[in-house]
């Protein structure tokens, strides 16, 4: 689906989508709509935690795509490097119940989203380097 989504009180949405309620078995790496008429190179994997896990990918159009994964659920992310199209993202599955797992969840996405934010500035990581943590808030002494 392309386009602005409208949210529950008819305002614009963030552009993700939800397909909640599928089981772990059945939620591919990358969604299949992705794919279509494309071919993916340059799978890697990005980062890994216990239960947690981003992967990339490029996609034969350049566009960069992202899997962050977790027992029962997805969260993808396609982006295009030269800024083209607006970038595209849903979650597939559920969410985590366990509080550690959704912490890791929510720390790796932003890792992805750091990643993302690289890519579109023109600034991709080499494959050995982690993305770019941003610096800490400080307050004014």
């Amino acid at each position: 689906m392309r386009g602005r989504l409208a949210g529950p009180n008819g305002a614009p949405a963030t552009g993700a989508q939800d397909y909640g309620g599928m089981d772990d078995l059945f939620i591919p790496l990358w969604p299949p709509a992705w794919l279509e008429g494309h071919t993916i190179s340059d799978e890697q994997l990005v980062a890994a935690g216990e239960d947690v896990k981003l992967m990339s990918a490029v996609r034969s159009d350049e566009r960069v795509l992202l899997s962050l994964s977790w027992p029962g659920g997805r969260r993808y992310l396609m982006i295009d490097a030269h800024g083209d199209h607006a970038p595209e993202a849903f979650r597939a599955g559920a969410t985590s119940t366990d509080p550690d797992v959704a912490r890791s969840i929510d720390a790796m996405w932003s890792q992805a989203l750091l990643l993302a934010k690289q890519i579109l500035d023109g600034e991709p990581p080499t494959p050995d380097e982690q993305p770019r943590k941003r610096r800490p808030w400080r307050r004014p002494e």
